[in-house]
């Protein structure tokens, strides 16, 4: 079966009570074409009313593309040539026409109506082409019983059609993203994800899985879902150069065993992304690895009991006051 697919919405109706619009034709190249089913989406809020007009014909009718005619006019003459009316219905079956082209209608009375993807299948049934010629009668009991069929399988091929885009990290749904990312053994359900990060996570996958278990995987990951790189202190490395006092400090700062790994980020976010970063990069660490996060403040606050040795800086400019008990020595700058 050929199908005939144009797409075409019309514009909210803001205060108006109705609104009408002549459809360029649909020209099937064949002759006496036998059309079947016309289905669209349709958008119809209460106390609103959806009238479609629908003729066939061999000649273009240009009568009916002239911009001078009246939509009246218009109905008036699909009438004429034999056209069919339709109300408040977005699945239709015109087995009552035929024709090179097909001319259709569309009558909106209400406020807020609308109607998209429009789809005409030409020619007619297919279904009733496998039969012998004696049950072909057109428009018959038996015909209308088949097209019930017909429309299920003609629905079925329209979601195969799109397969190609269902497998497209552009333009699959969210639900499928995380389907695709388990299949490949990342967990990414139960919370709540940002689309465009589920996209550009399917994207870099391969890369990450590649790389699973080292720190640049852990920082693309971050880099990935937050925008910006943690420093990362492995607590194995310090046994290298951290002995005695320091030992102990670095112990109570990043853990005592060697599997402790720290994160530190330059900067705070929400308690949700925490949560999800960890439970994102525990798929990614190796399986005894002890995995911390900590994000810190833009800024520190110093009490009354600070002491800035020499090469100290403070990055946040504040105005001040040096009273005369105050003593500068060499290594204060006053901007």
């Amino acid at each position: 079966m050929a199908g005939l697919t144009f797409s075409i919405k019309t514009p909210q109706l803001a205060g108006e009570d109705s609104h009408s619009c002549m459809l360029t034709p649909l020209d099937s190249g064949v002759e006496d074409c036998p059309w079947g089913r016309l289905r669209f989406r349709l958008f119809l809020p209460e106390n609103c009313a959806c009238y479609l007009y629908a003729a066939a014909g061999n000649e273009p009718e240009p009568y009916l593309q002239n911009p001078d005619v009246s939509f009246a006019e218009k109905k008036r003459y699909l009438r004429k040539i034999g056209g069919l009316r339709f109300i408040n219905k977005a699945d239709l079956l015109l087995y009552a026409l035929e024709g090179r082209y097909l001319w259709i209608a569309v009558e909106m009375i209400g406020e807020g109506a609308a109607f998209s993807d429009m789809k005409a299948y030409a020619p007619g049934d297919s279904f009733m082409e496998v039969f012998p010629e004696v049950y072909r009668e057109k428009n018959s009991f038996f015909h209308r019983y088949l097209s019930i069929f017909s429309s299920i399988y003609n629905d079925f091929e329209d979601v195969l059609e799109q397969r190609a885009d269902m497998l497209d990290i552009e333009k699959a749904p969210k639900n499928l993203l995380q389907i695709y990312l388990k299949w490949i053994g990342i967990d990414v359900d139960g919370v709540f994800w940002d689309e465009t990060f589920l996209r550009a996570l399917l994207k870099e996958a391969p890369e990450l899985i590649r790389r699973k278990g080292t720190g640049n995987c852990i920082r693309r990951i971050c880099r990935l879902f937050l925008g910006g790189e943690p420093t990362i202190v492995e607590r194995g490395l310090m046994q290298r150069y951290a002995q005695g006092a320091q030992r102990k400090l670095y112990d109570s700062l990043y853990g005592d065993s060697p599997y402790d790994v720290t994160l530190l980020f330059p900067f705070a976010v929400e308690k949700h992304k925490k949560e999800q970063l960890l439970h994102l990069l525990k798929q990614f660490t190796p399986v005894r690895c002890r995995l911390r996060i900590l994000f810190l403040e833009e800024r520190g606050v110093l009490d009354t009991h600070t002491y800035l040795d020499r090469n100290a800086v403070v990055f946040s400019r504040r105005a001040g006051c040096v009273d005369i008990s105050a003593l500068a020595d060499g290594e204060i700058i006053l901007g």
